[in-house]
This record gives C-alpha cells, structure tokens and sequence, in this order.
C-alpha cells in the first residue's frame, strides 16, 4: 500500500504526458515491478514496455537491471487524491493526539 501510495505520488507530480522512470522509487527492484503489475491490473497506469533492449551484440549482458517507465492514467489519479486525503486525515489526527497528550502535563 506505502509502495503503490509512493509510486501513484512519483507518477503524479512528475506527469507531463510522457513516461516517467519509477525504477529508483525503492531499493526492493522486484517489489516496485510487483506493484507495478498491480497497479497495471486495476487499470490505473500504463508500463512503457517498449524500454527493454538487447545489447548483447556489443558485449553487454542482459543481467542487469531495467528501466522501469509508467505513465498515470486519470483511474490513477482518483484513487491517489482519494489516498492523499486520508493520509491527510490520518496525519492531522495524530498531530491531535499528541497535542492533547501533551496538554495533559500542563
């Protein structure tokens, strides 16, 4: 959920109608393409799968780690404002709490 929050956030702010690199998100490679193909699944982004090459002709393995690209789609962005609101709600609650904890000593 922190995962898909963060990426929708990433995909959000940095939208301007082309494909947006989501590979550095988090540390966890596999754990960002898993959330990826989730978010894919309930029809909230599109995966650029075109970014895949082949360099092996030039001596470069295809071990290494690709580019991930995804671009928001408006389903997306519905359900990350509708996130954002309840983080928001959820932060201004806890700042309460510790506001009237802290009232109590005084």
């Amino acid at each position: 959920m922190k995962l898909e929050y963060s990426i929708l956030e990433h995909l959000s702010n940095n939208d301007n109608g082309r494909f947006v690199d989501v590979t550095f998100i988090e540390d966890d490679y596999v754990s960002i393409g898993k959330a990826l193909n989730e978010l894919r699944g309930r029809n909230m982004i599109v995966i650029d799968e075109n970014s895949n090459r082949d360099f092996e002709a030039f001596g470069i393995g295809n071990d290494r780690k690709k580019s991930l690209k995804a671009k928001i789609k408006m389903n997306g962005r519905i359900y990350y404002h509708s996130l954002k609101s309840k983080v928001d709600k959820k932060d201004a609650h806890d700042k309460n709490e510790n506001r009237w904890s802290l009232s109590y000593f005084f």
